[in-house]
């Protein structure tokens, strides 16, 4: 139920109540609401607003699951400059004040006010969304506006990224600590239409996102949940919870020892891994740097930040919290907390060696610091730098709010070594971590205009998942279909509530709700009341497929299976190409990855030898060089590869030879492979849950699940268990309650109705809600509900203690 005063209830629960609608459009799609015709309420007629939960379950189970998406019908009639308002939406009207207005999609608001004698009227938020579609009516001069929510916010697409579980610390035991929470995939669905429960974020004027600056977020990982990306790759290395480890450990270990706890803004967080544990604590990523000129330009604008849990002095050891690597320089967000401080901190390769680790050489140079919070507690901690061309190294650090002016810390040349680790990020959680991101501005864009905004955005209300899954493939999924898709996997409900917040409630949100009932409701307010039942609803015997899966070390490119890399033509578009590198010179080339590719090994290609094995598992990482016919020995060829966006990996060929070389041999084999992390699915797994005492009364009722969030058998029955006894019996619903209008109830509310000698008193929920005002301004509502069990008596000694049992 909406929030509202003691006076408005009253007036709402009179039996006589004046009500008033605000419409309003915005044209101009500039949140301002000031076109001359953005106000319409003067116009509006008799108004419908739809709002029906609709299942992805099997429709006999009559679950309140799935998805909801609000649909508003808004007849306009009246006079424009003594002209009807059609007119106004005559598409080829230049005389119109709409002429040149893109219609369709501007959002639009539809509030609902009660008057109360204390303080006037009362408002409360009934519809955000889109304009749909207009139909006008010359002959009668009429506009009826069909509108959509913000739903239609979410139908452009989310790529997720390929992951699973590390099969190296599957075998040493460790599993929960990789798991990948559905709330997650759901805060990445919803952050693909900029709704999210977290911070405004990033933001710079508009012409630093346009040549020559090129500014833009080239990682971001939520950590709400799991450790995809939303922007950027995941790299081969990745750190791991010990979970099962560290829960029959000391105290210090048991309190972290799940992956995730509870973040800055209410989403899950990645938890700090426990004191001594740091070499476990990482993360590591590639930047999305295609186009960007990144590779080359370590001289450029980067910052750096996240949220990080600092727990007090003494707890924590000092960390590289962000660590970015470009071009053989490292520009870190330090934290340390013996100095009581987090900084910006360059380190400066003197010496560089692109062809193994260790081999370099750096001078530290440490930036301006912020202290340290007072108390602990969730923070924004951020590192920036701007590497001017005359050699200046600007660098600026901030704590939440806490900006300071950038300033020039040092000078030295803008060397530019060949590293293939350039654009690898390293995101430490030594301490509790969440909404890591890293901007990058190609042409040295001004510091100060690169903002970043602690103010929660509150335009989602994402819950703690109650599914886990396993693996994710490279699909590309439309952001609602995605959201509604995990949240059904696990029963619960995806919909925009009347404020047009994203809204996720899990299984257990939906069954809290029933704790509380906002009205009741007597046979006098009733238009009708009745409710069926059907057989049809009982399932107690669950018949579920799982498929999990692996990531294993595998051939993530074979030139025989996956074709030749492709290479950009004149135009910009990458096309396939012939696999031959010129004499005496480098060519950048480009692989597709496949839907399984989680990333590639960076290293070069050792040279296998001609008369070395080659099938089709070896070797996993290789190439045979070929001048023509013949066979190249040596090391006058070599490669670098990573990814450089989502699934495009970029190849840099070398080749040292007087002569172009390609690697192909005399029986036309291809010899060319790259290795790296890839998903492996394993065998789908069939069992059952049984409820045995359903059965017992009603007979075997079978019901099939399976689908591609439904993953790891431990974590769906868990799931399952709670859900299983809901529906061992018919579950009573009604398809029509009429009443008279509410402007403050929501679908998942709980109504009673009060019917003595009739149907007794009934509790109800809130599953279908259709709201409308008629031509003489009286608000009505019917409901699709079900109905909740009332409590049973208790029996001593019961196996079952739960809130269904109330004792006399």
């Amino acid at each position: 139920m909406l929030p509202h005063t003691p006076e408005a209830a009253r007036a709402i629960e009179a039996p006589e109540r004046t009500f008033a609608t605000r419409f309003r459009v915005d044209w101009d799609r500039d949140g301002r609401f000031a076109h001359p015709l953005s106000d319409l309420s003067r116009f509006v007629k008799p108004w419908r607003r739809e709002h029906i939960v609709s299942s992805t379950a099997p429709d006999e189970l009559l679950l309140i699951e799935g998805h909801a998406a609000a649909r508003l019908t808004v007849p306009l009639a009246g006079d424009v400059h003594d002209e009807p308002i059609a007119v106004q939406f005559a598409p080829y009207n230049r005389d119109s004040l709409l002429f040149g207005v893109d219609v369709e999609g501007a959002d639009v608001e539809l509030d609902v006010a009660v008057w109360t004698d204390e303080h006037g009227f009362e408002w409360f938020p009934q519809f955000r969304g889109v304009v749909r579609s207009p139909a006008t009516d010359r002959g009668d001069g009429t506009v009826v506006l069909e509108c959509l929510d913000n739903a239609e916010k979410l139908r452009g697409l989310v790529q997720l990224p390929p992951y699973a579980l590390w099969e190296r610390h599957l075998q040493r035991g460790f599993k929960r600590g990789q798991l990948i929470d559905s709330s997650s995939l759901i805060d990445l669905a919803a952050r693909a239409g900029g709704f999210t429960m977290g911070p405004r974020g990033f933001s710079w004027p508009d012409e630093l996102s346009a040549a020559p600056y090129r500014t833009g977020v080239v990682l971001s990982v939520p950590m709400h949940g799991s450790i995809l990306p939303e922007v950027g790759t995941l790299d081969n290395e990745q750190g791991i919870h010990r979970t099962e480890a560290w829960e029959t450990g000391d105290a210090a270990h048991r309190a972290r020892a799940e992956a995730y706890r509870e973040g800055p803004h209410g989403y899950l967080a990645r938890q700090a891994v426990p004191r001594g544990e740091e070499a476990a604590g990482f993360h590591t990523y590639w930047i999305d740097e295609l186009d960007r000129g990144v590779a080359g330009a370590a001289d450029s604008t980067w910052v750096l930040g996240g949220w990080f849990y600092w727990a007090g002095p003494n707890v924590d050891a000092a960390t590289a919290a962000i660590e970015l690597q470009v071009r053989g320089h490292r520009f870190t967000l330090a934290l340390e907390p013996s100095n009581g401080a987090g900084l910006a901190r360059m380190q400066y390769a003197t010496a560089f060696d692109n062809d193994q680790l260790g081999g370099d050489t750096y001078e530290r140079i440490d930036g301006p610091f912020s202290p340290l919070p007072s108390e602990p507690g969730w923070h924004y901690y951020e590192a920036a730098f701007a590497w001017w061309s005359n050699g200046d190294i600007e660098m600026r650090s901030c704590i939440d709010d806490r900006r300071q002016a950038p300033r020039v810390v040092a000078n030295r040349a803008t060397t530019a070594h060949i590293d293939r680790l350039s654009g690898l990020v390293t995101i430490r959680n030594t301490w509790a971590v969440s909404d890591v991101a890293i901007v990058n501005g190609a042409a040295k864009p001004p510091l100060a205009q690169i903002t970043y905004d602690t103010t929660p955005a509150g335009t989602a209300q994402v819950s703690w998942g109650r599914n886990r899954a396993t693996h994710t493939l490279r699909e590309s999924f439309e952001a609602f279909t995605l959201a509604k898709d995990v949240a059904s996997a696990e029963y619960g409900l995806v919909l925009f509530d009347e404020s047009g917040r994203f809204c996720f409630y899990n299984s257990d949100d939906v069954v809290d709700r029933q704790a509380t009932t906002v009205r009741t409701f007597t046979l006098d307010d009733l238009g009708n009341l009745g409710f069926r039942t059907t057989l049809d609803s009982v399932r107690n015997v669950w018949s579920v497929t799982t498929t999990s899966a692996r990531t294993v070390v595998g051939i993530a490119y074979d030139l025989g299976e996956d074709g030749v890399p492709l290479a950009r033509a004149a135009s910009g578009e990458l096309l396939p190409a012939e696999f031959i590198i010129p004499a005496r010179s480098a060519r950048e080339l480009f692989i597709q990855a496949d839907d399984h590719t989680i990333a590639v090994n960076p290293w070069g290609l050792p040279l296998i030898a001609e008369a070395a094995p080659w099938d089709q598992q070896i070797p996993r990482h290789g190439r045979q060089v070929y001048t023509g016919t013949d066979y190249r020995e040596g090391t006058s060829a070599s490669t670098e590869q990573k990814f450089v966006s989502r699934g495009l990996v970029r190849l840099w060929v070398w080749n040292g030879w007087a002569e172009p070389v390609g690697f192909v041999n005399p029986n036309g084999q291809p010899r060319f492979r790259v290795e790296g992390s890839v998903v492996v699915e394993d065998a789908e797994k069939t069992w059952t849950i049984r409820n045995e005492a359903s059965i017992a009364t009603r007979g075997e009722r079978v019901i099939e699940l399976s689908g591609k969030w439904l993953q790891d058998e431990w974590q769906t029955r868990a799931m399952l268990d709670r859900l299983v006894p809901r529906i061992g019996d018919p579950i009573p619903v009604s398809d029509a309650i009429t009443v008279p209008g509410d402007p403050r109830v929501q679908n998942l509310d709980c109504i009673a109705i009060a019917d003595q000698g009739g149907f007794g008193h009934l509790r109800t929920q809130i599953y279908g809600l259709t709201r409308s005002v008629d031509d003489d301004g009286r608000l009505t509502d019917t409901y699709q509900v079900e109905a909740i069990a009332p409590p049973a008596p208790g029996v001593w000694d019961s196996s079952s203690w739960d809130s269904t049992f109330i004792w006399s």
